[in-house]
């Protein structure tokens, strides 16, 4: 009876890492499809794509220098600071170099310069939304997986984060470290931690008592195996949809920024930048 006992756990226990082993490779194809059933992430993921392919072609895209005045350049003479727009095709006479939206005060291409501009934006929310979802997810996956004591101190640094309004405490950071668009990244990226660090730890702690986590504990794996081989994929999926979002968060808070003097500073073309130049015109 003994023999028998024996023959009978061993191939149980084969078979339960089987299935755990399966279970963990269909993760990732799960998350795939999760995220192209919420809209709001297509939606995201979209527009980000379009953004993308605008940076990327940038020089293609936009007709002149976005840094280089027209004054002394060919074809443009006259009073060129704060042109309006020239388009041959509504009218603008064929003599006169087009300028889809205008020149700004400096007499730039306002064109290019928006359009050289998402490559700004881009750098500033992909990196500071990579730098947030990095830092709060290790937060919420440790603080969800953890708790007790660890999961008190962890949370209670988030909600002291999460206490000041965002704009507010980036200015604060950007104050004290001092203006330019690395610092405005930094400042962005640090108070967009506990959203992430929060949703986090929601999905750990949503995701640690499945059966499968408890079979992974029971057979010895160690826990770094158990929080991101079966823990983590699951709980990836609202990270990213919610990553897709902040990107428009990061871009319009590195703007805003930009336009009180706290971020880019000229001549890059940035839009929150650009906004700030002509608001009094």
């Amino acid at each position: 009876s003994r023999m028998a006992t024996t023959s009978n756990t061993k191939p149980m226990n084969l078979q339960q890492v089987a299935h755990v082993d399966t279970r963990s490779s269909r993760m990732w194809r799960d998350t795939y499809r999760h995220i192209l059933r919420q809209r709001s992430a297509v939606i995201g993921i979209v527009i980000i794509a379009l953004l993308i392919l605008c940076a990327i072609f940038a020089p293609v895209i936009a007709n002149y220098d976005p840094l280089l005045p027209m004054i002394g350049q060919p074809g443009h003479s006259g009073r060129l600071p704060a042109q309006p727009p020239c388009i041959h095709l509504l009218g603008c006479s064929v003599e006169q170099p087009q300028h889809y939206l205008g020149l700004d005060l400096n007499a730039r291409d306002l064109f290019s310069r928006v359009i050289f501009g998402s490559r700004v934006s881009l750098v500033v929310g992909f990196t500071s939304v990579l730098f947030s979802i990095i830092v709060g997810t290790l937060f919420g996956l440790v603080s969800g997986y953890a708790g007790g004591w660890v999961d008190n101190i962890i949370m209670r640094f988030m909600d002291v984060l999460l206490a000041f309004p965002s704009l507010l405490l980036s200015i604060a950071i950007v104050t004290v470290l001092g203006p330019g668009l690395q610092n405005a990244l930094l400042a962005i990226a640090i108070v967009s931690i506990p959203a992430y660090a929060r949703l986090a730890r929601a999905s750990v702690l949503s995701v640690k008592e499945n059966e499968y986590v408890l079979a992974n504990r029971s057979l010895g794996a160690k826990p770094f195996r158990i929080l991101f081989v079966h823990i983590f994929p699951n709980a990836l999926t609202p990270l990213i949809v919610q990553g897709t979002l902040g990107i428009g968060t990061a871009v319009l808070e590195a703007a805003a920024l930009s336009f009180i003097g706290f971020g880019a500073q000229p001549p890059t073309p940035e839009w929150g930048a650009m906004l700030s130049e002509a608001r009094n015109y």
